[in-house]
């Protein structure tokens, strides 16, 4: 039989006796037309036999031919080479079911079929052929089972990689508590320092308490206690005893004494401050009153003490601690525990080089007839709430009144007193100065003595704002005109700056007098010492000398050099040496000097930078503020107003080009690779004493702010705030160590 499907295509097949009795099925593969129905009918009639159901409109062409009944069986099939459907394919099989030969492509549609009718004829008669896996239609199955497979992993791909980047950017990069200690409110602490060994071993200073932990373990290993209750008592005893001697020489018969509770916690502050922390290693080191202890890392136990001078001043060079007495240095090698001490051959009170006076009080001064730090005063004030804003005005005319009845108690008229911060025009001092390659001499003479006093605070106004009807609006107003009255009668209105003549000599260690520089300089001069050379800044010059003691060159700035108080949280300077170059930053400009030559590379104008950081690909990173000129001008004046915010420049050291400038309400005090942080924080009673009596209910509370920088852009990746002020922060990459008054505590989180 022979039919043609609607959509051209032709088939032609036998029909057998047998295929009336049991249907065969029919699917056209080129259209996937279902006639099955309509050739069972058409093989029915072919043989005589009525069909199932009526046949409806032929949709099939069929071609029919007779075949007697008596006629003979077919003659075979001649074999050929070739296809018969495709005539250019040679045959590779025949039918499982005809034996009609076949080609590939005939295998490709149908299998091992020479045609849909044979294989439906083969499920019919349920002859088992096996499945030909080329088959065009297993092959699109099997590419769509991949595609789906594919598709589907991809998909579980991205949601797995958007909830691991969900909770790395929310949670897994965002530092969490790791560990923690707590203790009670009798062992708060007032000072202390923590130090990071390896990753995972913690040794900290809390206040007088000292303790190793274990931060993979969660423990904590041992602790000692350095300071006793009758340390504390014997000090507290001294301390009263000191005030009653002074009640007794006292003729106006005016006493003021602390109350036995404010005195223990003063002689608590003073013990714990003498206290400071020194890791190397495995080696724990603590300096106290008079010695330098070394602790067990096992057990905590002491190992053995240092003797150190009287009043000896501690700086840590390398893992060497020098402590500078009167005459002598004592050296103390962190790492072997050997000490050696160095005599010194030069006469004169041996210093600490770069030790600084503090610029003044904050509001608990008003009471005390101390200058004013404005800084301090505005930082205060500024965190006070509206009603306290509002009632200031009130408070500080109300604690000037006591003052002034104080005054009068004491029957001794109130007198503007002399400006504490006044240098010193000192005759003579020697200084050792550390550095990379040991300890150098620096003595200073003075040769002619020359301070000068300028007023610091703008005039006051012929009109006083508390004449008038004082309404919320004029309070600030107010409160700068009492706070800057209070200024100028504690004596904060000017400033005495010291331009006196000094000689400096500046030996090196183990070398002759006949190597020494001698020069002389205009104001206190600093010795910076660095690798490839030694900078003397006084003033407004700075002199380079190379380490042979020879002059390489000097340069002019346009301000005073701020005097450095030591190592500083917020950076380097003011002069500072990196790869080839001489950092130096004066009260408005930070200048870049070539270090062979002395030309000036590049100049950055800006009020008030603190602090130098550097990274290793040569960029410098600059904490400044957003100060004007007015404020050098007026150093003295107070206005609770202005806001000078923390400015943070990013420089190409070799070209000054800022590559990008941020204010993030906070300086950077680490930087290291890819980590920088910012730290922000206020105490308004680090001392558990009240700022004024009246303002405690009002006062700005604590906070602790530590945001991290992205290095590219300056973007804040994230914050950690807390409501409360710590002792101390540190830092190492991606754990925070963090002394609170009443915890120990680690965060830490996840870095790729």
């Amino acid at each position: 039989m022979k039919i043609q499907c609607d959509c051209g295509a032709k088939y032609e097949f036998d029909t057998t006796p047998e295929m009336a009795d049991e249907p065969v099925k029919f699917v056209c593969p080129q259209c996937g037309l279902d006639s099955s129905a309509l050739v069972n009918d058409l093989i029915r009639e072919e043989f005589g036999i009525p069909p199932l159901a009526p046949v409806a409109a032929p949709r099939l062409k069929v071609a029919r031919h007779e075949t007697p009944a008596t006629a003979p069986a077919p003659a075979p099939v001649p074999t050929s080479k070739f296809c018969a459907k495709h005539l250019r394919v040679p045959v590779t099989g025949n039918c499982a079911v005809c034996q009609k030969p076949i080609c590939p492509e005939c295998m490709a549609m149908f299998g091992f079929f020479c045609s849909p009718l044979c294989k439906g004829k083969a499920e019919a008669q349920k002859i088992d052929v096996p499945v030909y896996a080329g088959r065009k239609d297993l092959i699109a199955a099997q590419s769509q089972r991949k595609t789906g497979l594919i598709l589907s992993a991809v998909a579980t791909a991205v949601f797995v990689a958007l909830v691991a980047w969900g909770w790395y950017a929310f949670v897994g990069s965002v530092p969490h508590p790791y560990f923690s200690v707590r203790f009670d409110d009798d062992s708060r602490a007032y000072a202390g320092a923590s130090q990071l060994v390896g990753k995972d071993q913690l040794i900290f200073l809390h206040g007088s308490t000292l303790a190793r932990c274990d931060l993979k373990t969660k423990k904590q290993i041992w602790s000692q206690e350095l300071v006793t209750p009758q340390q504390i008592a014997d000090v507290a005893k001294a301390e009263t005893d000191l005030e009653a001697r002074q009640d007794q020489e006292n003729s106006d018969g005016y006493h003021h004494r602390r109350s036995a509770d404010d005195i223990a916690r003063t002689a608590k502050q003073l013990l714990q401050a003498e206290l400071s922390l020194h890791v190397s290693g495995q080696n724990i080191w603590v300096k106290s009153t008079g010695k330098l202890t070394q602790y067990n890392w096992d057990s905590g136990d002491v190992l053995h003490d240092v003797p150190l001078p009287e009043n000896g001043e501690l700086v840590q060079n390398g893992d060497e601690l020098l402590v500078l007495g009167a005459q002598t240095v004592v050296h103390v090698s962190l790492a072997s525990g050997e000490s050696r001490v160095e005599e010194l051959s030069a006469a004169g009170r041996t210093t600490l080089a770069g030790a600084q006076n503090s610029t003044g009080a904050g509001l608990a001064g008003i009471s005390s007839g101390q200058p004013l730090d404005p800084q301090k005063v505005e930082t205060q004030v500024q965190g006070l709430n509206l009603p306290g804003r509002m009632a200031l005005p009130a408070l500080l005319a109300n604690a000037q009144h006591e003052h002034q009845l104080e005054s009068a108690l004491r029957d001794n008229p109130q007198v503007p007193p002399s400006n504490n911060s006044a240098p010193a025009a000192t005759a003579q001092s020697l200084r050792l100065v550390p550095g990379p390659g040991g300890c150098v001499q620096f003595s200073t003479r003075l040769l002619e003595a020359h301070l000068v006093t300028h007023t610091a605070m703008q005039a006051a106004s012929g009109q006083s704002t508390l004449d008038g009807n004082l309404n919320g609006g004029k309070s600030a107003e107010a409160a700068n005109e009492v706070l800057n009255e209070i200024q100028r009668n504690n004596g904060g209105g000017s400033v005495t700056e010291n331009e006196s003549r000094y000689q400096v000599t500046v030996h090196l260690p183990g070398s002759n007098s006949a190597t020494d520089w001698t020069g002389e300089v205009v104001g206190p001069p600093q010795l910076f010492v660095f690798k490839t050379v030694n900078v003397i800044a006084a003033g407004k010059i700075v002199i380079v000398l190379d380490k042979s003691n020879k002059k390489l060159w000097q340069a002019a700035l346009t301000y005073n050099v701020p005097v450095s108080g030591g190592e500083s949280r917020f950076g380097a300077g003011p002069c500072v040496e990196r790869d080839g170059t001489l950092y130096v930053f004066d009260q408005a400009v930070l200048s870049a000097f070539d270090l062979n030559s002395g030309n000036a590379r590049w100049r950055l104008p800006s009020i008030g930078i603190v602090g130098l950081f550097f990274d290793d690909q040569g960029n410098v990173y600059i904490n400044t503020t957003t100060g004007n000129p007015d404020d050098i001008k007026y150093s003295r004046q107070i206005d609770i107003t202005r806001k000078t915010e923390a400015v943070l420049f990013k420089i190409n050291s070799q070209t000054g080009k800022t590559l990008w400038s941020i204010k993030p309400g906070a300086y950077i005090c680490y930087l290291s690779g890819k980590f920088i942080y910012t730290v922000a924080s206020f105490d308004p009673n680090p001392n558990d004493q009240d700022v004024l009596n009246d303002m405690t209910d009002i006062q700005k509370p604590p906070f602790l702010r530590i945001a991290r920088l992205r290095p590219t852009d300056g973007r804040i990746l994230w914050e950690v705030h807390q409501d409360r002020s710590p002792v101390d922060v540190r830092f190492n990459e991606n754990s925070i160590e963090l002394i609170f008054k009443r915890e120990v505590q680690v965060l830490r989180f996840l870095s790729f």
